[in-house]
This record gives structure tokens, sequence and C-alpha cells, in this order.
């Protein structure tokens, strides 16, 4: 059976959540803290869920509507959890096989579930279809029952024709059949539902993931006592070996070889599965290993108890250490790896993860992510809430909800809008989106960063007045990045510079330049592939803005802030932007006279000393290509 959606409703901060649509893998459910996304879960898990746990109004029910909503009836009616359904092949083929073809009027129907526990089913059932196809199965002497009604009225009359002289054979045939497949005192509906009921989804709700200890005592993991999902260090490691595929006794066996083979084998498959999915440091491997120690009873007699250790080990370095001792991501991802193998083969399951993950790095929470997708959605519809950008698929938005608490009266709600009120709401979103455009902009050759806009439009459009004026221009092969300013090319240049070819561009005097300087002196980005503007200028001080002609460049000035500012106006010097600040007594924004530029392109000429110095770049620039 599939669930197609839910609605949650009187459930703690949530009066109505409006149907929330599950896709059939994955769903993701984002918001801020104390959004209700865990309510949105917890509302759903008790739907029908795995353990015996169920609603308690006391507890759930909205504090602010307790008392006007126990005036007007009990609150244990309230219905918190509705969801809607569909049948999928082999669902129809039991039902079916129960009742015949044409019995159920939809292979799709809502339930709901009150405070009580009581289930409610917006199913219909055509009974007296159901009578037709028993009696086609029936034999041909009592195909005038075909018409009666009801389930109930066909029993009767068999009944009675089980008495009457020359139908009691068959009578008694058709009878055996209705009670073969549990129908005598059934009706249509009551009969479906039984079947369908064995039928509905079962939730596992992880929340609070138990951390395996480092170290078990052999006689605490026998003990028969059970724990719900990774409620327990404990029945997170019995859960360990039934994902390891061995049981308590084959560690215990006194034979030490035997007892040895199983440990190696247990470590091996460990170490396998573990690292299929964590990339942090693949030069882990599992050790699994028994020892002994006398312990004192209750009754003062020793005796000696046995200790199943689980620790690390760095390939590297040989070293290892105890479990405990890991990093605490490490711990979590192990954990819920062995906790989660305890549901892997049960039928049916949806998996209600809370807050999955936020112990790991960005890139683990990503590789858990993976292990979401390729391992527990493959076998059952995953439903997870987050905060974290990482857990945020950005090519696959269409999976996400996003849960946002308006406040009493309203509550929370879940919406797949984005146009919502609550920007922070959106953050993460936001953020998984923007990482992964900057994700993007960065895979490929030939990555030639700038310090800002103003550098993109004078190398793109007097590349075009150099390929105009049959000189050379900036290969059309260059991704121009614009870096945000001088300050932030060290730190971006250290961000993506060892992962792809980049060439940095930058004023010659520009503040911060040491540092991308000291890069290159240490091997992190090649020194070829550093190009300062005075490379086509004589001066050893030089800005992009000293390629143009000094002429040139004022033109565009002036043409920017409506002045008539001279050449014999400014003092001596090799910059002409800090020469006309010098000037005027102020700085001035230098991103003005480029969008002056950039929009009066077509009627702007250059002389040849321009046009000359930005082909010396070019050539330089396009020399470093595939360095």
């Amino acid at each position: 059976m599939k669930l197609e959606s839910f609605r949650v409703q009187k459930f703690r901060n949530i009066v109505d959540s409006g149907w929330v649509r599950v896709d059939d893998l994955v769903t993701c459910l984002v918001g801020k803290n104390e959004a209700g996304k865990s309510g949105l879960l917890e509302a759903l898990y008790y739907f029908n869920p795995a353990y015996d746990e169920g609603f308690n109004v006391e507890e759930h029910y909205p504090r602010w509507l307790v008392v006007a909503d126990r005036r007007k009836g009990k609150l244990e009616d309230a219905t918190p959890i509705q969801v809607r359904v569909s049948l999928e092949h082999d669902d129809l083929e039991a039902v079916n096989s129960l009742v015949g073809e044409g019995v159920l009027s939809s292979e799709s129907f809502e339930v709901s579930k009150n405070y009580s526990g009581k289930r409610t089913w917006g199913l219909n059932c055509d009974e007296p279809q159901l009578v037709k196809n028993l009696c086609g199965e029936f034999d041909p002497a009592l195909s005038e029952l075909a018409n009666l009604e009801s389930l109930a009225a066909l029993v009767e009359a068999l009944n009675a024709k089980k008495i009457e002289e020359g139908t009691q054979e068959v009578a008694s045939s058709a009878l055996e059949l209705i009670q073969a497949r549990g129908l005598n005192e059934e009706t249509a509906w009551s009969a479906v539902n039984k079947l369908l009921i064995s039928r509905l989804p079962s939730f596992f709700r992880f929340t609070a993931y138990s951390t395996l200890p480092g170290r078990i005592d052999f006689r605490e993991l026998s003990s028969t006592e059970d724990h719900g999902p990774a409620t327990s260090g404990l029945q997170t490691a019995r859960a360990l070996l039934e994902l390891a595929g061995t049981e308590l006794d084959q560690l215990e066996n006194d034979d030490y070889e035997l007892r040895k083979g199983e440990l190696e084998a247990v470590q091996i498959d460990l170490t396998n599965q573990v690292f299929e999915y964590w990339k942090q440091n693949p030069h882990l491997e599992v050790l699994i290993d028994v020892d002994k120690e006398t312990v004192r009873n209750a009754n003062n007699t020793l005796a000696v108890a046995r200790f199943l250790d689980i620790r690390l080990r760095d390939k590297r370095t040989g070293y290892s250490n105890n479990f405990s001792q890991r990093s605490s991501g490490f711990q979590w991802f192990f954990s819920f790896l062995a906790a989660f193998s305890e549901f892997d083969n049960r039928p049916n399951p949806i998996v209600l993860l809370d807050e999955p993950a936020l112990t790991l790095h960005g890139k683990a929470q990503a590789d858990f992510l993976r292990f979401i997708n390729e391992r527990l959605a493959q076998e059952s519809t995953v439903i997870y809430t987050t905060h974290s950008p990482f857990m945020v698929e950005a090519g696959n938005l269409d999976r996400v909800r996003i849960v946002e608490d308006k406040g009493p009266p309203e509550g929370a709600v879940a919406s797949e809008d984005v146009l919502i009120s609550d920007p922070d709401s959106l953050f993460p979103l936001q953020a998984a989106l923007g990482y992964d455009i900057a994700q993007n902009l960065f895979v490929g050759e030939n990555n030639l960063v700038v310090e800002g806009t103003s550098d993109f439009i004078y190398l793109t459009i007097l590349s075009s007045c150099c390929s105009a004026d049959d000189k050379t221009g900036l290969n059309e092969n260059w991704r121009v990045l614009p870096a945000g300013g001088a300050t932030n090319i060290p730190t971006f240049v250290s961000l993506i510079g060892p992962h792809l070819d980049i060439t940095v561009l930058a004023d010659s005097d520009t503040k911060g330049m040491q540092r991308v300087t000291n890069m290159a002196n240490a091997g992190l980005l090649k020194a070829s592939r550093l190009i300062l503007a005075n490379v086509a200028t004589p001066s050893q001080h030089a800005d992009l803005e000293d390629l143009f002609s000094e002429g040139d460049y004022l033109k565009l000035y002036n043409r920017t802030f409506g002045s008539s500012v001279k050449l014999s106006d400014l003092p001596q010097g090799d910059r002409i932007v800090k020469r006309i600040e010098a000037h005027l007594g102020n700085k001035y924004d230098h991103g003005k006279v480029a969008e002056t530029l950039l929009r009066n392109a077509a009627d702007v000429t250059f002389t040849n000393t321009t046009l000359e110095n930005f082909e010396k770049l070019f050539l330089a620039l396009n020399s470093t290509m595939g360095q």
C-alpha cells in the first residue's frame, strides 16, 4: 500500500498542517527550529507505529485549544492524523482474490485515526457486486441468488436451500466456499477492511539514535529485554550483530580458531558496509575483539565476564582506539547504520528520520543523503526533517515541503509553495541552491578570477574591441569569475584553486595580494598563473584602469560623472585612479565608470595605445591556459 499524502490536525503546535504530499522515494521537511517538523513526523508515526505507542491527548493536544474544545465534546474524538493511501498491484490482487473485481469503489482512499486510537476508513464497497461475484463461482442452480443485496442475505438464503430438496449439496458447497474465505458473518466492507488493515504501511521513527557502546558486556547483550528502535545502546549493539550476520554464541565459541575466524569475518563485513558510505576517512577499518575480565558478583563470588570490544584502526598509521573515542559524527553514523539494520528486512515500512546527521560534517551529510537514496529509499519510503542546507538536494527540490509555525490561532503549516512569508524557513533551500550553483560554477577548465564586475566588463568589451581591430582578444574559452573584491581573492583562490585550472588577474598593488603570492610560492597556485596588471604597462604599480590611455579613461570618467577634468588638472603619478582621487580630495565609485562603458560600448572608441595595452594583457592571460 502506498502513502500518497497526510494531514495533521490539533497535535502539539499544529492546528491544521494541510495535506502534505509524499514523494515515492524521499520527502524532506524543511523549517526552522520549533517550526513543527518533528510534530508532523510524530503524528504520522502514531498512525500505525512499529512499536506499541500511541496518542496521548493530555500530552499532544494543543494547549491553547484544550479548554474551548473540551466544552464542545470529547478531546479523544479529535482526529490528529489523516492519510491518503492507494492500493498497489499486489493489494488489488489480494482484494480481488477475496471479494472479486468491482467491489472496491476506488483504489485510493483516506484513513484517519483519533486520539482514542480508533481508525475511520473512507472506503466504500459494493456489497451487491460481492454477492454477484460469489454467485458466479457457485453452481448455476444458485444463479437466482445473484440479485440479493447483501452477504448476510446470501448466507441466509443458502442456509434455507441447504435443507431444500435438490439444492442441499450445491448450497453446502457454496457455504463452504464463503467460510473458507472468512466471509461468513461479514459484510463486504468489514471483509475488505480486515484485509487492508494488515497491509497498512507501518512507520519506523528514528529520533534519538543511541550511540553504540565501545565495550559491551556479553551478559547484558544476551538479555531478552526488548527496546524500541535504537532507544538503548544495547539494542543498537544487538542490531550491529544482525547487520554483521552473526550471533552472540558464535562470538563466544571456546574454540579459538572458530571464534577468531568469526570475528575476522564480522569486522571485514562491517568495514565494507560502513565505509561504502563514510568517505571522511576511508583509511579506517573496524576491529572486533572479545576480552575476558574477572568481575565480582553480587554474592561476592568471582566470575569471568566476556566483553565485546569495538575498535577502529587507521591503516595509514596503524593506530587504533576504542569506538567510543572516535568523533561524535562517526559514532552517530555507525550507530545509525547498525540501528536501522534491524528493520532492513521488514515488509512495507515507511522510515521517519527526525533531524538526522546533525553532528556530521557537510560533506558527510551529503554521504548520508546518498545512503538514504541508494539504500533506504530503494526498500522504504523515507520522510526526514532538517534545517541543514547540506541535507537538501538542490537537484530534487520537488521533494521538499516547507514547514512554518505561524503561531496561534493558525499554528504550524506545511507547504510546497516557496512564496512563503518567513525567509528564515527558506534559508536551507536558498543555501543549498547557492551551494549547488557555486559547485557548478567552478566546474570546468580555464577559470579566470578577477577582482570584481568592473574588471569583467573591461575585459569583455576591450576583448571585442581588440578582435575588431585585428588584435588578439581574450580567449573565448575563459570563464571569468569576479571574486567580489580585491580582498576576497586570496580566500577565493584558496577555496577553489587547488582543485581547478585557475588563473588570477589582479591589480599590481592590490591589498592582500601578498597572500596570493605566498600561495604561489607554496605551490597552491602556479606562479605563472598569477598575472598582474603591470604586465601590460611600464609602470611597476598599475590597476586595470591604467591599461587605458590617460585620455581614454578621462573621457569615460567625465561622461560618467558629467565633469570636465583635464589631464593637466591631475597630479603626477603612475595610477590614474589615485591621481583623480587626489585631485577630487575624495574617492569615487570606480564601478560607475565601467557601467558607463557597458551601456555605451557601441559608440565609444579607443586609441591604439589602449588597444595595444589590453592586447598585451590578453596574450599574457591566454598563455597561461592549460598550464
